[in-house]
């Protein structure tokens, strides 16, 4: 828009400096012609004083010259350069041209200070002030061509509506919730959910009973898993009921547990000897534990944050989805209520009872096929149509790829939205919330936000390069 406003008050300048000149060229034709017809009375002046000596004696014809001496001054008040003094200046001397600047950015700055010391209206769409209609429809269709988004067509609306509703309808039917009962009611478990939760014990480290049947390949995970729960000894595993650690939710409670935040306070707590959790009454804590004295080792660290949770995983409570645990610092109502005529309840006592009830990574393993139907639905369109029309599916300019980003952010914003009325149908149980598919949604408006961002970066690229011509140009025309 700057840019816009800018060649408006170039235009402007540009038609000022032409009404100047074009009064300085009919200044200069009025000066001519006055020039000329004084030049032919002169002429003419002179004839007659020639004819004037020829017929009369020498006395007469002094005479007659010095009246036409006279004559001719009596005329000469309106010679040209009297004339130049009866005019009026001259037009060109109030037209002052902003300062240029050293770039883009300074010009622009001194075309607003331009603008705003002449009051130059600039409401109006300053395109077409700047050039004609046809011109002007011609500049927007190039630049929609290479910047806007890339129109819809029904393929297109009819393909987002056809993902939003199959991903909605596994949501429902294969995600729902990981279980148990809800207000004394019981719930519809995931059926994916309790398949992962049932091979699980199969996997988890071995408690020396050996009642569980399992082949030869879960017995040797089962292994690894019992060993990786011996060797990975970590601070932050504590189990503290005063605390607010008890069995039930300290892998909630204390962030190393979190499949990604581990990596960053797992860590931390490894190296320090420390335990970073959040209590019951969404508290931040860091508590020293004994027998944890730290270490300078990062690489080991990391090494046992991962295979802790590895150990964790296959357990009955297995570990927390990722970033459920940073909601405990939440202290506001939710809005939802844990039992019959209860009131609504504080986000981290809804976070807790959540995962104590089985709301745990392999749940959000489950969530994550609902908007993964979708993305699939979605490219695999893309790649169809780039097929059907002889374009690569990966080479694809800005208006394509901005209009694909458009489907995938509204697609899941739908699915957010269908996953509110599935909690509805639920019964308002928070645990029918499908966090992935919200993770999901925030990505891609990430990704949109990010890829509008290139956009204008290229769009400012050109806007440079295009002025840096104009330089170059207008430094050509100077005569050195």
């Amino acid at each position: 828009m700057d840019a816009e406003w800018a060649a408006v008050a170039q235009r402007l300048q540009l038609e000022a400096l032409e009404r100047a000149l074009r009064a300085l060229e009919s200044h200069v034709d009025a000066l001519e012609s006055e020039s000329d017809r004084q030049s032919a009375e002169l002429s003419r002046l002179e004839e007659m004083i020639e004819r004037l000596r020829a017929d009369a004696d020498p006395e007469r014809a002094s005479n007659e010259e010095h009246a036409s001496t006279d004559g001719a001054g009596h005329v000469r008040p309106s010679a040209p350069e009297t004339m130049v003094d009866r005019r009026s200046a001259d037009p060109s001397s109030d037209f002052v041209p902003p300062e240029v600047g050293g770039n883009w950015e300074s010009y622009l700055r001194n075309m607003e200070r331009y603008i705003a010391d002449r009051g130059i209206e600039v409401t109006g769409d300053p395109l077409s002030q700047l050039v004609p209609p046809h011109l002007a429809a011609e500049i927007r269709s190039r630049f929609d061509a290479e910047f806007r988004p890339a129109p819809w067509d029904r393929w297109d609306v009819g393909v987002v509506a056809l993902a939003v509703l199959v991903g909605a309808l596994t949501d429902y039917l294969l995600v729902a919730t990981p279980g148990g009962s809800f207000k004394g009611k019981p719930q519809r478990g995931s059926p994916l959910t309790a398949w992962m939760k049932e091979q699980s014990k199969k996997l988890a480290p071995m408690t020396g009973t050996g009642d569980i049947e399992c082949n030869a390949f879960q017995h040797w995970v089962a292994t690894l898993t019992t060993a990786a729960e011996r060797w990975a000894k970590v601070p932050y595993d504590v189990v503290s009921p005063k605390l607010g650690l008890t069995p039930n939710v300290h892998r909630l409670a204390s962030l190393g547990h979190d499949p990604l935040l581990g990596l960053v306070f797992g860590v931390g707590d490894i190296l320090s000897g420390t335990c970073t959790f959040i209590d019951r009454s969404g508290a931040w804590r860091v508590i020293n534990v004994p027998g944890h004295e730290g270490s300078s080792n990062v690489l080991e660290a990391m090494v046992k944050v991962v295979v802790h949770g590895f150990s964790d995983v296959f357990t009955e409570r297995g570990l927390p989805p990722p970033f459920l645990a940073p909601f405990q610092l939440v202290g506001a109502k939710s809005g939802f209520t844990l039992r019959e005529g209860g009131d609504p309840v504080p986000v981290r006592d809804v976070v807790r009872y959540m995962y104590s009830n089985g709301y745990d990574l392999r749940h959000f393993v489950t969530m994550k096929v609902s908007p993964a139907i979708a993305e699939l639905i979605l490219w695999s369109y893309h790649g169809i149509r780039a097929h059907a029309v002889g374009s690569d599916p990966g080479d694809v300019g800005i208006p394509d790829r901005l209009k694909r980003e458009q489907m995938q952010a509204l697609t899941h914003a739908a699915l957010a939205s269908a996953n509110v009325l599935k909690t509805a149908l639920y019964g308002w149980n928070p645990m029918a919330i499908n966090l992935a598919q919200f993770v999901t949604l925030a990505k891609r408006m990430l990704s949109l936000m990010k890829l509008a961002a290139e956009r204008d970066q290229l769009l400012r690229q050109r806007l440079d390069d295009g002025w840096k011509a104009l330089l170059a140009d207008a430094e050509g025309l100077v005569p050195s």
